[in-house]
């Protein structure tokens, strides 16, 4: 999976089948007597997406083969994290070599990822990757199988050099929705989401005309957010945990 630098006269986010790593260049405004080749000679000319764009728009690819990239997050030095997965969603492909977590560094500013290492767990270590990732006081928090860690960085390094601790564990997993995307809040509040582990709590799961149970048993520890504290390591998933539905 390509990850993608997207530029434009105004702060713009994207949602497609690739991730797109988000940017502004406050582009000055385009002649719009022929928008299509004014983005691409003015906005950017080495524009190798191949996606068709707005005017005043255009993407460069910033990392290419990274693997299946989810969430990803930016730290205050520029670097970029990505939190990859695998699993029967991706045909249960193999996965990319090395760590699930990635760190991208574009070191000489042309707009590319120059610098590439991969950290966390990996396939041979018994992990499947995950989907929640942010920051939260100069570490790196991120979701790994039932989990979510922190990894704290070194200066001087991209990726962290010590193994990480763990801030909440027993989080669920199988079933149509095993990811965890989660937030933190300055304060520190961490707001996971479990979602449901079939589609719609039908009794025969994506079946047209199954009624739904009732009642619906699997929304004890699942269908909801759940906060933790970021601060906190060592915590423990329950349905007490529960926040909102």
């Amino acid at each position: 999976m390509r990850l993608l630098r997207v530029s434009g006269p105004r702060l713009f986010a994207v949602a497609v089948l690739a991730a797109f790593c988000v940017v502004s260049s406050m582009a000055p405004a385009q002649n719009h007597s022929n928008p299509g080749r004014e983005t691409k000679s003015q906005a950017c000319s080495n524009d190798d997406s191949g996606l068709q764009l707005p005017a005043g728009f255009c993407a460069t690819v910033f990392a290419d083969d990274v693997g299946h990239a989810r969430h990803m997050v930016v730290g205050p030095s520029g670097v970029v994290y990505v939190n990859t997965w695998s699993g029967e969603y991706y045909g249960n492909a193999a996965p990319h070599a090395g760590g699930f977590l990635v760190a991208l560094q574009d070191k000489t500013g042309a707009g590319k990822a120059d610098v590439i290492e991969r950290f966390g767990e990996t396939v041979q270590s018994g992990g499947a990757g995950g989907t929640g990732i942010g920051m939260y006081k100069g570490s790196i928090y991120a979701e790994s199988n039932d989990r979510i860690v922190r990894y704290s960085l070194t200066a001087g390094s991209i990726a962290p050099l010590d193994s990480p601790d763990t801030i909440v564990s027993g989080l669920p997993l199988g079933g149509d929705h095993p990811m965890h995307p989660f937030i933190i809040n300055a304060e520190g509040s961490m707001y996971v989401d479990v979602a449901t582990a079939t589609n719609s709590c039908q009794l025969q799961n994506r079946t047209p005309k199954s009624p739904g149970a009732d009642p619906c048993t699997e929304l004890v520890t699942r269908g909801g957010i759940w906060r933790y504290d970021a601060n906190k390591t060592n915590q423990t998933f329950s349905p007490a945990g529960r926040f909102a539905t």
